[in-house]
């Protein structure tokens, strides 16, 4: 093979391996989700970070978690009492401490989960009873937001729980000029001494 033929297939393997390199390089990149419009700034973006497959009920914290064994569950409904099928509800709080995370990042809660309604609108969640704050009178809570086909991530009000003894008329007041209205949930221990508490959801008619 003569060596002028030589350099020219070199340099046509050389520009097809660049050719390919470039249209690979070009390739478009995997589309992320974005914040939602409808969130809070600040507040962790459930939809951006949630799992592939989702249940109706998931566990949130293992058997070695400190804390008191807790388990939520109730319906979910569309705003004319149907209910939800395929919403999403993500809910996240602080440990049996008071604290997120080792750095107190609410915006990166180390105990969070995901459910995904069925037909039913059904929903559970087992994890521990969150503790208020340290050194702060906001009682004691679970943050929550549902998000859906056509209805953006956004926030309801917290779980409170019956007893605590930071509810009371000054720390509702202050939810109230926030535009917000805890649900306060009754625990009961059950056979196992787990706290049980019910709380059903109500979708409110807003456009995404």
């Amino acid at each position: 093979m003569s060596p002028v033929r030589c350099t020219s297939i070199l340099a046509a393997f050389v520009a097809c391996g660049l050719a390919a390199f470039n249209s690979i390089d070009a390739a478009p990149p995997e589309s992320k989700p974005t914040y939602p419009p409808t969130l809070h700034g600040g507040a962790p973006c459930g939809s951006c970070i949630a799992p592939a497959d989702l249940s109706w009920k998931t566990v949130v914290t293992s058997a070695k978690e400190p804390g008191e064994p807790l388990i939520i569950s109730g319906t979910i409904h569309q705003p004319d009492g149907k209910p939800a099928n395929g919403v999403v509800l993500f809910i996240y709080h602080t440990d049996a401490t008071g604290y997120y995370n080792g750095q107190d990042d609410a915006s990166h809660p180390r105990l969070k989960g995901w459910m995904k309604t069925g037909a039913d609108g059904r929903y559970e969640f087992r994890t521990i009873k969150p503790a208020p704050y340290p050194h702060r009178t906001t009682p004691a809570h679970i943050h929550a937001h549902v998000y859906g086909p056509g209805y953006s991530e956004r926030s309801i009000d917290d779980y409170w729980f019956e007893g605590d003894p930071f509810i009371n008329a000054q720390a509702l007041a202050r939810m109230k000029e926030m535009g917000a209205t805890p649900a306060i949930v009754a625990l009961k221990r059950d056979g196992a001494g787990v706290l049980r508490g019910l709380r059903d959801i109500t979708l409110k008619p807003v456009q995404n």
